[in-house]
């Protein structure tokens, strides 16, 4: 069997697109999460603070936030229904029970009690056991100043990606 330079360059090619498929996919530390699509998340609720990806909460917590908003954490973030109800489709598609969890986002879902609907990510089973070695002080540091802001540590959060690789924390 003889060996050409076309079944080489081949050979090279197949190699270097499986490695770049490989070395592209996220590593089990990389948290990442579906966001939707469209600009409304981060234009509307990206405005004010970290577009959080739907995947840390059930669709029910997203159901009752998406109907509370003339009361969103005592502010009235209103916004039209049509863009609401975008919001809310998204959100419930991509919430931790949503049709497009996986595995890790249904284990999310999972430590969620069934009767409850929480509206703070950082009150979640699955917040709490990510940040259990974050040392208090640092929540009080002027450029985080709470465990809502991701932002501050994960500088791709609104983009979905949550991964301890990429974790900035500021001083």
């Amino acid at each position: 069997m003889s060996i050409t330079w076309k079944s080489l360059a081949i050979l090279g090619v197949s190699v270097g697109l499986t490695g770049l498929w490989i070395g592209n996919a996220p590593a089990d530390d990389e948290a990442v999460f579906p966001m939707p699509r469209g600009k409304a998340l981060v234009n509307e609720c990206g405005s004010c603070h970290t577009a959080y990806a739907p995947g840390l909460l059930p669709a029910r917590s997203w159901r009752k936030m998406l109907s509370e908003l003339d009361n969103h954490f005592g502010e009235d973030v209103s916004v039209q229904e049509p863009v609401r109800l975008a919001l809310l489709k998204d959100h419930e598609d991509m919430a931790a029970d949503g049709a497009f969890a996986d595995m890790r986002m249904r284990r999310i879902a999972g430590s969620v009690p069934a009767n409850a609907a929480p509206q703070r990510i950082t009150d979640t089973a699955f917040f709490k056991f990510m940040h259990d070695e974050v040392p208090k002080s640092f929540w009080r540091r002027k450029a985080i100043g709470t465990p809502a802001n991701c932002i501050a540590c994960h500088p791709r959060a609104n983009a979905g990606h949550y991964g301890e690789r990429e974790v900035r924390i500021p001083k």
